[in-house]
């Protein structure tokens, strides 16, 4: 697991930073090298151990989310709504007809994200998706990849300069009949929308798809977190207790580049559930204060260790090209 991850980080940065070379080596020279506390070969061998631990426990097979989720289905005790009962189908649909080969566009997804991108307009986010098969390439998986390069042609990712474009006639060719709706949710409640415009996003140590959608329905003072395409019931509560084991279970020493999983806190429960809950890390309206701004849907299971139903961040640090 851990060696799957190590050569997934890298693809990942490989596909952010490219073949972007330093502008100034004699600036990069000049930065002052950080020392660290040396540590014996027993220590960096228990350290080792504990963050493949840590890392294998992030990572886990899209198997251990189905029989978990096939277990809350399966609960006849529970107070799921019908909703809520769809929505936890549809999910584990994903992770049993999900392959890398064959991506699904971000809004085709059970969840997907919503960021403010600093200094760019609100929007729902999509990754690109290295190939793993090949990690030393520039290869990207995702369908949004194969849909620009189909419809913008081989140069898609080359945005000449500018951050952010968008495509507005793109979204036609896959919905004829007309964009999809879709339901936005926040710190509080639901607004409904619609997918406008799919466009891309890039800068020297990042990049991202970028969906618009119609903000008519939005009220002053909304903070998006994500969307779906189904209408979910949710349980509006921050619970202290499980914000404090989330943290609990948190290693910053195993993690290579600064995150903001400290600053994550639990915004509602899926109404009917137990110990499932939406998290965030947001610094709203603009969130350029975190390291990595985050949205994920977090278990908590009958032995206590998290289980990461759907997560998603954006690197506003810049970790990629470090």
């Amino acid at each position: 697991m851990k060696t799957n991850y190590l050569l997934y980080l890298a693809a990942v940065l490989l596909l952010a930073c490219g073949e972007q070379q330093v502008k100034d080596p004699d600036v990069a020279a000049e930065k002052p090298i950080e020392t660290s506390v040396q540590l014996t070969e027993e220590e960096i061998d228990t350290l080792r151990q504990k963050c493949e631990a840590y890392y294998a426990g992030l990572h886990v097979h899209d198997s251990v989310r189905i029989a978990y989720l096939d277990k809350v289905l399966a609960d006849r005790k529970s107070k799921l709504t019908e909703n809520n009962r769809r929505f936890l189908t549809q999910l584990k649909q994903d992770f049993t007809t999900s392959t890398p080969k064959q991506p699904r566009l971000t809004i085709e997804q059970a969840l997907f994200p919503v960021f403010r991108i600093p200094d760019q307009p609100l929007g729902i986010i999509g990754q690109r998706i290295p190939d793993m098969d090949k990690p030393e390439e520039f290869t990207d998986l995702s369908a949004e990849a194969a849909l620009l390069q189909k419809w913008v042609g081989p140069d898609w990712a080359n945005n000449n300069g500018t951050r952010l474009v968008h495509y507005p006639e793109l979204l036609e060719s896959v919905y004829p009949a007309g964009k999809p709706q879709v339901y936005l949710y926040t710190t509080k409640t639901t607004r409904k929308s619609r997918i406008k415009e799919l466009g891309f996003y890039q800068s020297e140590c990042s990049d991202y798809f970028h969906y618009t959608f119609d903000a008519q329905s939005l009220q002053e003072g909304d903070e998006l977190l994500f969307a779906s395409r189904l209408p979910l019931d949710l349980t509006y509560e921050n619970n202290p207790a499980f914000d404090s084991w989330y943290k609990s279970n948190l290693l910053p020493e195993c993690a290579d580049c600064p995150s903001s999983h400290d600053q994550a806190k639990t915004v509602a429960k899926l109404t009917g559930t137990e110990n499932l809950y939406f998290m965030y890390a947001d610094a709203f309206p603009d969130n350029q204060e975190l390291h990595t701004p985050l949205r994920a849907l977090v278990a908590q299971g009958d032995d206590g260790k998290w289980l990461y139903l759907w997560y998603s961040d954006i690197d506003n640090f810049g970790c990629s090209c470090l």
